[in-house]
């Protein structure tokens, strides 16, 4: 006996899974950012939030979600801004940039690792017993 799915059930079901895809989709973007605000903490950047409508327009100007040489004073900074999260910005001096260079490449090292061990271990799956693979 075949069912038949009526648009009052289906609904509900679609409104749901775009619920969780919006809830993915905004976790995915927080944990890019905190990761990164991390990353720059821990080399050495300092942060500098826009607390006032004037601060959050000359962050606006700056190029945004990127670390970027900058000219201040006669000194080169590194700034990285992000206007629509956290309002902040982040400024570092050249030995903060190389530590975040460092640990940035470190992180892309590990996140490879971390793949290509899912992948192993995918492969492995698959081999040692088929019925324990991609089909169950």
């Amino acid at each position: 006996m075949q069912k038949i799915i009526s648009l009052n059930s289906i609904a509900p079901m679609l409104t749901v899974m775009l619920t969780l895809s919006i809830i993915a989709c905004a976790s995915t973007q927080g944990s890019k950012r905190v990761t990164m605000e991390k990353l720059l903490t821990a080399a050495g950047f300092k942060k500098g939030v826009a607390d006032t409508p004037e601060k959050l327009a000359e962050l606006k100007k700056l190029p945004q979600g990127k670390v970027v040489p900058m000219e201040d004073g006669g000194t080169l900074v590194y700034i990285y801004a992000d206007a629509k999260d956290c309002k902040c910005a982040f400024a570092g001096d050249e030995e903060a940039y190389k530590k975040y260079q460092k640990l940035t490449h470190s992180n892309q090292i590990a996140d490879q690792n971390r793949r290509e061990a899912v992948r192993n271990k995918q492969r492995q799956m698959d081999s040692n017993d088929s019925s324990f693979g991609r089909d169950w």
